[in-house]
């Protein structure tokens, strides 16, 4: 006996699946435009980042830039001769020196009239000194004060520049004694006697320079 056949009951229908929600990233991340995509990574994004540089060696000198190294020592100033300033008469250049201060005959800046009472009060034949000249040029930088019979003889002390000697008097002699300086100028005639001329009657005399005087 067949028995019957039940209604098939329907299948039941399927749900259909919800694919689950990925959570959005809370970051404000915005694309750029297209353009800005387009257009490449700006100047400031190009520049090379430099290496930062090694740590210094322990021991070891840190190397001085070239502005910063220690300057070559200078070579010593040359010596200063022992001269006193240069002086000016008239035009003229004079130049003084100290190796006369201390001859015992040598007064310096002393001037006539302080020169003859110096030799007056001495009041011996023969007493003298040298002194710079009242109109000091290089032809005539010092004078010769002589004291003979109480009367006080001033004779120029010439400088000849084309032999450096030096010579008593006026110019326009034809045969006149030459010194290497003033000290064999002042030996000589300690030995040998010098002219002395009255510039007034022009009467002539003779004498030694005996008695060295100094301010």
């Amino acid at each position: 006996m067949k028995m019957p056949l039940s209604p098939r009951t329907p299948a039941p229908a399927q749900i259909p699946l919800k694919k689950p929600s990925i959570p959005r990233d809370k970051s404000n991340f915005v694309l750029p435009p297209l353009e800005d995509r387009k257009r490449g990574p700006s100047a400031e994004e190009k520049r090379p980042t430099f290496a930062k540089p090694p740590p210094p060696i322990p021991g070891a000198k840190p190397h001085l830039p070239a502005i910063l190294k220690e300057p070559k020592a200078s070579p010593p100033n040359p010596p200063i001769p022992d001269t006193k300033p240069v002086a000016s008469y008239g035009g003229m250049r004079v130049t003084r020196h100290n190796s006369l201060e201390d001859r015992e005959w040598f007064a310096g800046d002393c001037n006539r009239k302080t020169a003859e009472d110096l030799l007056q009060r001495i009041n011996k034949d023969g007493a003298f000194l040298i002194r710079y000249s009242s109109a000091q040029s290089t032809h005539q930088p010092y004078t010769l004060a002589v004291l003979y019979q109480q009367k006080v003889y001033n004779v120029p002390i010439r400088f000849l520049v084309e032999t450096k000697a030096y010579a008593l008097g006026k110019e326009g002699k034809k045969n006149e004694e030459t010194f290497n300086s003033l000290d064999e100028m002042i030996s000589y005639h300690k030995n040998n006697q010098l002219l002395l001329i009255d510039s007034r009657s022009q009467a002539k005399h003779t004498a030694h320079l005996t008695h060295p005087v100094c301010t």
